[in-house]
């Protein structure tokens, strides 16, 4: 027999307390409780016990069943600690009881009762409830390390995440074109990430199915913590991984920052079982693909029943996958790692040392600027350079502040600073949602202030990555972004001069040594009085989306490869993300002015 849905004659309460009295020896009254497929029962005794009651379907395997009382009664010997169910035995002591449903026999068995309300009906769902669910979650995986069953070997469970594959067959049954391109985009990066990684990944039997319904939160009234998971309907052998990344998807849903509520979970979870680098690397294109088997297999549901249950999710699972779609990788996997405890970018070291060994040359001809006289300006929320007039920001009336104060100083080079928190980020560019959402509010790179005409030399061998002159109002103006250190290939040669004007001389993918002239070209009648080296690097959400600044920049040349690219150019879709990863390449590249 075929799990189909359930049973029309499902065992009722009056039957289910008759079950508990003579296969347990329990004498309680039942209450039904939902399922899928499984006839369950809340029983609560005239002493105020409580037990749950399963009545399985027919078609149920008793090797399944086996399964999870195996695996239960195992994390109650490894971490006793853990408020799971624990398995009841029958009056002869068995695990699981056969009972005669009159048209089939019905494996029975039964469960203590944890005392709480689903994850979905506490609130609010903050940092620290979600990092407890990580948490729960990683202590019982933790637990089932060594634990092994014949039974947790499931080939063909759908919702084995290495399987994902299978959502191939299922990605037509999705009417919407557009929502087809997502799950097409996340089954693509699936396969080109986790697929080869396969061998590498740790396997173990893990729950599987962490959802909102299946996460049993304490006490409301105290401090809400996670304190158990139920229904172990989908235990099997899988990627150690998937764990959290299952627990990460249903954090997310309908939260304002689903990348913040994943990361919650992950850093719970890493907590108590940790991940490891290439684990937390694979995290955002296995959340991706959880998701796409969710919609793929509600697709797929529809097509041969009209129970809501199956698509109870689907809204808010659309709705995640296209936000998650829409965080960069990276951005995800630097979240990740910066959860995890670790550097949030894993080459970050060894450009620190690179740079440290690194003979800089001045970036200003005769202008040392660790001990020339110069000016540190206050550019920041409360400086009173700027006062509390929103104009004195405006691009005009700021140049003549900053110039004026040089001038009143005596100084030929004033410095904005790093890391500081500024009102000048009034574009769009920087945030175009309400403003409620987060915006840019934080310069990330160092000013200098310089009259116009001042030579600007490159203070490392480098290639020339960008030229461009962005005239939006707050974007970048006169821009040379270079690219360190050359690639195999790029010329070397010693250090020199610009033997020629910068103006022809200055080129994307010409190389640039040390101490090269990069002087932007000379101001023409009408432009505008440069303020400064700009305004740090815009983005449309701070650490979330690559800025619309980067428009009127040309194509890097060579491009930046991303896995994107390898993606059919026949995908409009795909396409774009590719061009948002390129642009968030460029955007992390140091910009000369």
């Amino acid at each position: 027999m075929k799990l189909a849905g359930r049973l029309e004659a499902a065992i009722d309460e009056g039957r289910a307390s008759l079950l508990a009295r003579e296969l347990f020896g329990f004498e309680a009254t039942a209450r039904a409780l939902p399922g899928e497929y499984d006839d369950n029962f809340h029983l609560v005794a005239p002493d105020g016990s409580q037990r749950v009651l399963k009545v399985m379907h027919p078609a149920r395997e008793r090797s399944l069943i086996d399964l999870q009382c195996a695996a239960l009664e195992h994390v109650a010997s490894r971490a006793p600690h853990l408020e799971l169910p624990r398995v009841c035995r029958t009056r002869e002591g068995a695990t699981v009881a056969v009972a005669d449903d009159g048209d089939a026999w019905r494996l029975v068995w039964m469960l203590t009762w944890v005392p709480g309300r689903p994850l979905a009906q506490a609130r609010p769902h903050n940092a620290d409830l979600l990092a407890g669910v990580g948490r729960l979650l990683g202590e019982m995986d933790r637990a089932l390390l060594d634990f092994s069953h014949p039974a947790a070997e499931r080939p063909d469970l759908k919702w084995d995440l290495s399987h994902a594959g299978w959502i191939r067959d299922a990605i037509p049954l999705v009417a919407d074109a557009r929502r087809r391109l997502w799950v097409e985009l996340a089954l693509a990066r699936f396969e080109a990430e986790v697929v080869p990684a396969l061998p590498r990944l740790r396997r173990s039997v893990i729950h599987g199915d962490a959802n909102d319904y299946n996460v049993i939160v304490g006490d409301p009234l105290s401090r809400p913590r996670p304190v158990s998971v139920i229904d172990l309907g989908d235990m099997h052998r899988g990627l150690t991984v998937a764990e959290p990344a299952i627990a990460a998807v249903y954090a997310l849903l309908g939260k304002p920052d689903p990348l913040a509520a994943a990361s919650a979970v992950i850093r719970g979870y890493h907590g108590a079982c940790a991940l490891d680098e290439t684990e937390i690397a694979l995290l955002h294109t296995l959340i991706a693909a959880r998701l796409a088997v969710s919609v793929a297999n509600s697709a797929q549901m529809k097509t041969t029943s009209a129970d809501p249950y199956v698509t109870i999710s689907e809204a808010p699972a659309w709705e995640a996958l296209e936000r998650w779609l829409g965080i960069h990788p990276r951005l995800a996997h630097y979240g990740f790692r910066e959860a995890c405890g670790l550097p949030p970018v894993p080459h970050a070291s060894r450009a620190v040392a690179w740079l440290a060994a690194q003979d800089a040359a001045p970036v200003l001809a005769g202008i040392d600027l660790r001990n020339a006289p110069s000016l540190v300006l206050d550019l920041g929320v409360s400086s009173r350079l700027l006062g509390a007039d929103p104009a004195a920001a405006e691009t005009g009336s700021l140049t003549r502040t900053i110039f004026r104060a040089m001038e009143r100083t005596g100084v030929g080079v004033a410095v904005g600073r790093y890391d500081e928190p500024r009102l000048l980020y009034s574009s769009d560019l920087f945030g175009s949602g309400p403003a409620i959402e987060e915006r840019r509010t934080v310069h990330l790179g160092v000013d200098l202030f310089l009259a116009p005409g001042t030579p600007v030399h490159a203070p490392l061998d480098a290639v020339v990555h960008i030229r461009a002159h962005n005239r939006a109002p707050l974007d970048y103006g006169p821009l040379v972004i270079l690219r360190q250190p050359p690639e195999r290939g790029q010329p070397r040669g010693p250090p020199r001069r610009a033997a020629r004007p910068a103006r022809r001389a200055i080129r994307a993918g010409r190389h640039a040594g040390r101490e090269r002239r990069l002087a932007a070209p000379r101001p023409r009648p009408g432009d505008p009085r440069p303020a400064g080296a700009g305004r740090g690097l815009p983005r449309r959400r701070a650490r979330e989306r690559a800025s619309p600044v980067d428009e009127p920049l040309p194509r890097p040349e060579p491009a930046p490869r991303h896995p994107d690219r390898a993606l059919p150019r026949s995908r409009g879709l795909e396409r774009r993300r590719a061009r948002g990863a390129s642009r968030a390449h460029r955007a992390q590249r140091t910009a000369l002015l």
